[in-house]
């Protein structure tokens, strides 16, 4: 005797179909989150290479660049800092060619390399050199330790910059004394929500 094959009902698939679909809504958010934290750590890492760079740079020639060390906190998307930075800290121009003199005095007298960055990080926008997070964010803000005591007392993040206070508390513990640190890296959230942003951020900081 054969046996009958019994297809699914219209009802039965639809249940099937909504199932699919709330799973995927479970789903997707869970997968954006893991993508974004990956983005983030990446990111991280490269703050934190920049931040050796630099540390690398002050113990060659017992100063940071004078570009970052004329105030708190250098956007090194303002003006020519992202130039200037490769220039510092890779001993090159930003398209691979050597310094000119005036840029070697300025810069990085002996053109000693401190650190490389990839062809993802470093890019053209706008027809300017910038240096970009996972996120494409060329606001990235930087703070050196202008004293030489150990540690950065101005020009970290600050509630002013859109950080909840519960969230700042783990960030900067002591903001009367400071972050003990050379330098310091990162960007800022708020920044993302600019209405001339094409790029997301995140709050990713090197320490």
């Amino acid at each position: 005797m054969k046996s009958e094959k019994k297809g699914f009902t219209l009802i039965e698939l639809m249940i099937v179909i909504s199932i699919i679909g709330v799973l995927v809504g479970l789903l997707t958010p869970m997968i954006s989150n893991a993508q974004k934290n990956a983005v983030k750590a990446t990111s991280k890492t490269l703050f934190s290479n920049m931040v050796n760079g630099l540390e690398r740079y002050k113990d060659e020639y017992g100063y940071f660049p004078n570009f970052l060390t004329s105030r708190d906190r250098t956007n090194l998307d303002d003006g020519n800092n992202a130039e200037n930075f490769v220039k510092a800290v890779t001993g090159v121009d930003c398209d691979g060619k050597k310094l000119s003199q005036a840029d070697r005095a300025e810069y990085n007298r002996k053109s000693r390399k401190f650190l490389e960055f990839s062809t993802t990080n470093l890019v053209q926008l706008k027809k300017k050199w910038k240096i970009v997070d996972g996120f494409g964010n060329p606001n990235i803000y930087v703070c050196v330790d202008n004293d030489g005591d150990g540690f950065i007392k101005q020009g970290f993040p600050t509630v002013t910059d859109g950080i909840p206070a519960d969230e700042l508390r783990d960030i900067v513990p002591n903001p009367e004394r400071g972050l003990r640190a050379r330098a310091i890296v990162f960007t800022l959230k708020k920044d993302g929500r600019s209405a001339k942003a094409e790029w997301g951020a995140e709050d990713i900081f090197s320490w």
